[in-house]
């Protein structure tokens, strides 16, 4: 299980903290969190995802391993490395 709770407590927004459990369940699936794969099950915008990402990588809590255009993988860090809000 890739979920860490301690995301509700971060201060994120819903679209980041939705962005987040789709990515760990992809990993619980033992899927890539790709892109492509997060846009097939993603039900907002391709904005709206782009914005969660950002969101989520300036705090610590994800790592977008980029390619061409929007494209990429997404990892996720250990809540210990997140950055809290302050």
């Amino acid at each position: 299980m890739h979920m860490d709770r301690a995301v509700f407590d971060l201060g994120v927004s819903v679209h980041a903290v939705s962005l987040y459990i789709l990515i760990c369940a992809l990993l619980d699936e033992g899927r890539e969190p790709t892109m492509e794969a997060l846009l097939t099950q993603w039900t907002d915008s391709k904005d709206a995802l782009q914005a969660a990402a950002e969101e989520l990588a300036a705090r610590g809590v994800i790592g977008v391993e980029t390619g061409k255009g929007f494209s990429g993988r997404f990892s996720v860090h250990p809540s210990a490395q997140w950055i809290p809000l302050g």
